[in-house]
């Protein structure tokens, strides 16, 4: 059994994460895997373990990628395709070339909650099964892509523990640490008034893009209404969690997102958080540390939130609730038996 797993490309996002821990857990475990990139871009492909094969489709025209991607997959068993522009771009390589293997559409779309349209494209090219990294996708799935219930699947987002570059004990954390790309929906200027109204310091962790519309709003308000002195960007960072015992606390402020990774690389780190609730990985947050969860945007309600959870932070088990997590997911039993589900249909 080989598996291949295939992406846009390896920014800095939550679902090129994904992809890259499940195939590194593939490996770790014994089973055959190959990483397919369309694009040679972005900054993960050093967390890629060695000894698996990564293949980068670029610098090609679009019909010699499609024949090429039809060539590189034809010894394997299952196409794993995350995200919704490269499952689009494997059925039609599939279709022009006549190449044909069961496909995983593990889609990690991350504004679902308002935004539901779906193209005709999905209800006429379906995958073998449909992987949602939230309850609102696959329900999305089942009504919307007329997804039989039975191979439209919730696998909760998967990441490793990584040990900080840096173990010493910091005498004087840095403030909160916020970490999301330069989209509106990530709501950066929420959390710099908490920030500001906290009289905290603010690290931002984002790919830098200065010439994001939102991004030039984003540091225009700063300077008219801030100090930027007390406000830090750090662009490209590849391994975030590996910088978080720095920081005192962090935020999550997104108003939408699918299963907000992040939130499991703080409870790894053991860093005290508050996030909105939003997405899937947020419920399991509520059930175990119920102050870590907040829904609504009213600023007094996140400081007075904030002050207890750093007034009680020494009693929350952190690493406790991060390892129920691992052991309630069992992520790889989950994924051999996707895999061999699918073979033996």
């Amino acid at each position: 059994m080989e598996i291949i797993q295939v992406i846009d490309q390896l920014g800095l996002g939550g679902a090129e994460r994904v992809c890259v821990n499940i195939t590194n857990l593939l490996y770790r475990n014994g089973i055959s895997v190959k990483l397919i990139v369309l694009k040679d871009q972005g900054n993960l492909f050093d967390l890629i373990d060695d000894g698996v094969e990564v293949i980068r489709l670029h610098e090609m025209s679009k019909f010699k990628k499609y024949k090429q991607f039809v060539k590189c997959v034809r010894g394997g068993t299952i196409v794993h395709v995350h995200m919704r522009a490269p499952y689009r771009f494997v059925q039609k390589a599939f279709l022009l070339y006549r190449g044909r293997k069961p496909i995983i559409f593990h889609d990690h779309y991350g504004k679902i909650e308002v935004n539901k349209k779906v193209a005709l494209f999905y209800k006429l090219f379906k995958p073998e099964l449909y992987i949602g990294v939230s309850k609102l996708l696959v329900d999305w799935a089942i009504s919307k892509m007329r997804m039989e219930s039975e191979k439209a699947l919730l696998i909760s987002n998967i990441v490793f523990k990584y040990d900080s570059i840096d173990q010493e004990t910091f005498d004087k954390k840095r403030g909160i640490v916020f970490v999301g790309n330069l989209k509106e929906v990530k709501n950066h200027i929420f959390a710099i008034k908490l920030a500001h109204k906290l009289g905290m310091d603010l690290t931002i962790y984002c790919v830098k893009d200065e010439q994001n519309t939102y991004f030039k709003s984003l540091k225009r308000e700063i300077q008219e209404n801030y100090s930027s002195q007390k406000i830090n960007f750090i662009y490209n960072h590849t391994n975030v969690q590996r910088d978080l015992n720095k920081y005192d606390f962090a935020v999550c402020t997104s108003k939408s997102e699918s299963g907000p990774l992040v939130l499991l690389e703080f409870l790894a780190q053991e860093i005290p958080f508050l996030t909105y609730k939003t997405g899937e990985v947020t419920d399991f947050v509520e059930k175990n540390l119920p102050d870590f969860v907040i829904d609504s945007f009213v600023l007094e309600d996140w400081v007075k939130r904030t002050e207890l959870i750093l007034q009680k932070k020494d009693k929350y088990e952190l690493m406790k609730v991060f390892q129920e997590y691992w052991d309630r997911e069992n992520f790889i039993e989950k994924y051999i038996h996707v895999y061999k589900n699918i073979m033996n249909s």
